[in-house]
């Protein structure tokens, strides 16, 4: 069977693709922000929690709710932007693997409401109820996060689909992708450094050492351990694909580049323990391995799809409509922050 001749027939879209993807990679840099730092910080608390935690894991547990409930919100927009350009692909992945999916959405809420009891009953539970709670968080963030990318590389993979006619029951996953593991692992290593940072963060804004040692301890490690989950990443990308942040496309090798620097940056500011320089570092790899992943997903759909080739009805309305709806729910998000830190203080 032609993998061509299963994909959905192209459909069309409001505005030219430019304005989603920009959007999505905008959108998508705030989520993936949040999420590392979710997911960074879920793991800093549960590793504390070996050694009968901290001051730091405490206080770290008491934003980790707030944070979750963030990246859910922060995470609606990419999604739909991904849809908008790729429907026929992203939709598809989704219905194959429906059972993972939607099991995804319940275990993320379970996951939601267990931080908040982790953080309410901190003191209360027992040592090894709280232990365990934790982990299951992060057991369950884990496998979000393992879901996120199995549909992410499902949609790259039209030719992996004919597994539906021998597995029509929304279990099929893209198990057999050589590059899924490295990808997976290069987005979980990440969060780690992210967390670290986070904590770090925390510790420049309380003007505590303690914080600051610990979250750039974990910032370095991680960013040094994600230099070889990153080189076995590309390594395992198909050789056509890999060549392409190998010279045959200048600008994602420049990218590529960049990235390679960045990260010495990153790990030089890490160990100097200069917070701000760090952050700075950091906000500007994220985007960069952004657009490195956008072009990624467009090369491995170049056989079967361009994003030139959708037909633009020309309806701005809807996105001017997005547009200022973003605007007023930032605002809103910040004030309801504003709130949250002023009664926390008083």
């Amino acid at each position: 069977m032609v993998p061509s001749s299963l994909i959905p027939a192209i459909h069309t879209i409001a505005v030219d693709p430019i304005w989603p993807i920009s959007l999505l990679v905008a959108t998508f840099g705030i989520h993936l922000l949040l999420m590392n730092i979710a997911l960074g910080g879920t793991f800093i608390v549960a590793w504390h929690s070996l050694s009968g935690g901290s001051k730091i894991s405490r206080d770290l547990s008491g934003k980790l709710p707030t944070i979750l409930a963030l990246v859910i919100n922060a995470g609606v927009p990419p999604l739909l932007f991904v849809k908008a350009v790729y429907a026929q692909f992203n939709y598809t992945s989704s219905v194959l693997m429906a059972v993972f999916w939607l099991a995804a959405v319940g275990a993320l809420l379970i996951g939601y409401y267990a931080l908040y009891y982790h953080y309410y009953r901190y003191d209360s539970m027992k040592d090894g109820g709280r232990k365990g709670l934790i982990f299951m968080v992060l057991c369950i963030l884990l496998y979000v996060g393992f879901m996120l990318t199995n549909n992410m590389t499902l949609m790259l993979r039209p030719d992996h689909w004919i597994e539906y006619f021998q597995n029509p029951n929304g279990l099929v996953l893209n198990l057999n992708d050589s590059a899924l593991m490295p990808r997976y692992l290069h987005f979980m290593v990440s969060a780690l450094a992210v967390g670290g940072l986070f904590v770090a963060i925390l510790g420049k804004m309380k003007s505590d050492q303690d914080y600051i040692k610990t979250g750039s301890k974990w910032f370095v490690r991680a960013t040094i351990v994600n230099i070889g989950v990153g080189l076995w990443f590309l390594m395992a990308l198909p050789r056509d694909i890999m060549l392409i942040f190998m010279g045959r496309d200048m600008f994602a090798t420049v990218l590529l580049g960049i990235g390679m620097v960045g990260t010495l940056g990153l790990i030089h500011a890490g160990m100097k323990r200069n917070v701000v320089l760090s952050s700075v570092f950091t906000v500007i790899m994220v985007y960069v391995m952004i657009i490195m992943r956008h072009l990624l997903r467009k090369a491995y759909l170049s056989p079967y799809f361009k994003v030139e080739d959708i037909p633009v009805t020309g309806q701005y309305s809807p996105l001017y409509l997005f547009l200022i709806s973003l605007v007023i729910g930032i605002i809103g998000i910040a004030y309801m922050l504003k709130l949250m830190f002023k009664a926390g203080r008083s």
